[in-house]
């Protein structure tokens, strides 16, 4: 069930992240009708560093464990992790970052099977087949990851 929360509050924490993701203008730019790609990709990486900061918070709210990991304690405990024990929180980053490197090579092996732009027109399903695994593989799995590390880390901190 922990492990299903953790999904879910990565989820909500990156719903920013995935509006993005579906505007091929903003994450493209081969796509005809101009691009606006670079501006996506800095919306996309501020989005997801927001969600990687605010997902304890969310997990807290949705998995609540009296008196150390609620909403309103989460990002303190996630902060005393930082202090007392940087280099398992950095393997932790170095986690997320390892699973979003997989979720981008996966839509990367995807495209080359079945690209979403032919003969420059944008097939749709396409695009969002590739959007979607880099959304659910790299960004939610990823933080998924990172959340559960944090807070087994956060646990044995106190």
């Amino acid at each position: 069930m922990r492990f299903l929360r953790a999904v879910l509050s990565a989820v909500v924490a990156t719903l920013p992240v995935l509006v993005v993701l579906l505007v091929p203008a903003l994450v493209r730019g081969d796509v005809d009708g101009g691009s606006a790609a670079s501006v996506g990709t800095t919306i996309l990486n501020a989005a997801f560093i927001a969600a990687i900061i605010l997902a304890p918070r969310v997990n807290g709210w949705i998995d609540p464990e009296v008196p150390d990991w609620t909403s309103s304690t989460a990002m303190a405990a996630v902060g005393r992790v930082w202090r007392s024990r940087i280099w398992l929180a950095l393997l932790a980053v170095l986690a997320l970052l390892a699973i979003l490197a997989a979720g981008q090579t996966a839509a990367y092996l995807l495209s080359q099977g079945s690209p979403a732009v032919i003969d420059g027109e944008l097939d749709y399903s396409r695009f969002l087949a590739q959007e979607l695994v880099v959304y659910l593989v790299g960004y939610v799995l990823s933080l998924t990851t990172y959340l559960l590390l944090v807070r087994v880390l956060a646990r044995r901190a106190e």
